[in-house]
Parts: C-alpha cells; structure tokens; sequence
C-alpha cells in the first residue's frame, strides 16, 4: 500500500468547497417544511401576539390567544412528526456556540416583540400590538424558511 499524499491545486480546493456548500443547500432545501405549514406557523404565531397585546382583563381576545398559540403548537408538532415519518432526526436545541448565541437572540427578539407590543399599546399607542404581531409573524416565516435552528441528521437504515 501506498501512503503518497496528493496536493490539490487552489482551483480543486475551491471546487470541492463550493461542492460541499451547494450539498448543505441542497439537504437544507430538502427537509425544510412545506411553504403552507411556515405560513401557517407565522400566521398563527402573529395571532398569538397580536391577541395578547390586545388582552384586557378577561376578554374575548384571551380565545384568540388561545387559538394562536393552539394553532402554533399544533404547526410545530405536524412538523416533528412529519420529520419522524421521512426518517429525520430532528436536533432541538443548537450544538455550536454561534448556534446558541443565535438562539438566544432570537429568544430575546421574541420576548421584546410579545411584551413591547402590549406594554406598547398600555402607554396609549394603540397600533402596537399590529405592529408587533406583523413583525414576529414575518420573522417566524423567515427563520423557519432561511434558517432553520435545528440541524437535521438522516436516520440510517438497518437491515437484519
């Protein structure tokens, strides 16, 4: 056997870099969720907020809050399982660092978007929970689509 180690031109090693790239975009393409449940999950998630900006007291929009979060939880579990069925296994929180900080940013993003949109319309600014509801519904849709938070791994097949 022998142990001769080839080099690889610069022109090779940017092939090879910009092969592996065009496979991760590829694979993310490939197991990111259908368009309707994203938009679903924005829309609902946009409820959920645009409601609980508008809570008074007891009121009626204490059931839309309901149904959004409802609806949102009942997107994320379609989700889980549809991925259990193609034989995904599904990663639930980030490994990397810069994985984690992103996660936190988001977290931070999202509480702000929840709390400022009805302390917001509390101080008198009446539009606030619109505003608040249309930017988190936009962005749920945009990291669900663009940036998927969890890192998918195929399940291997065993055959006995």
């Amino acid at each position: 056997m022998d142990n001769e180690q080839e080099t690889i031109n610069k022109e090779e090693a940017a092939a090879t870099l910009r092969s592996v790239e065009s496979t991760k975009r590829d694979a993310q393409g490939l197991y990111r969720q259908p368009l309707l449940s994203i938009f679903f999950s924005g829309l609902s998630y946009a409820l959920f907020v645009f409601s609980w900006g508008m809570t008074e007291h007891e009121n009626l929009w204490a059931l839309g809050m309901y149904i959004g979060g409802g609806g949102f939880l009942l997107s994320l579990a379609l989700s889980v399982y549809t991925s259990r069925v193609l034989g995904i296994k599904l990663r639930h929180l980030p490994k990397t660092k810069d994985g984690i900080i992103f996660f936190l940013v988001q977290m931070g993003i999202f509480a702000l978007l929840v709390s400022g949109g009805r302390l917001v319309r509390l101080a008198g600014f009446e539009f606030g929970p619109h505003i608040a509801a249309l930017i988190s519904g936009i962005l749920v849709g945009y990291l669900l689509y663009e940036h998927p938070s969890v890192e998918y791994v195929a399940k291997e097949e065993s055959h006995g």
